[in-house]
């Protein structure tokens, strides 16, 4: 049972982290829009890979509970 609330605890975890950086990019796309600002695109860039890396980890969590509820069932 602990397995499963650890992996409850990453899964909430992952979500919180990927709806800050939604955010993040939200206001980063709003306010920095112009050519001069190709730093702040660089920036925004970096942080949807790193939202797509965080969906990853979501993804394999998910995996790991799905096979610890299937082995549940044996």
């Amino acid at each position: 049972m602990d397995e499963l609330y650890a992996i409850m605890r990453d899964m909430l975890e992952i979500e919180y982290n990927q709806k800050s950086l939604v955010y993040i990019l939200k206001a980063f796309e709003s306010a920095y829009r112009e050519e001069q600002h190709e730093d702040v695109r660089y920036i925004v860039n970096s942080a949807k890979y790193y939202l797509e890396a965080l969906q990853k980890e979501l993804k394999a969590a998910i995996s790991k509970m799905d096979i610890y509820i299937a082995q549940g069932r044996q």
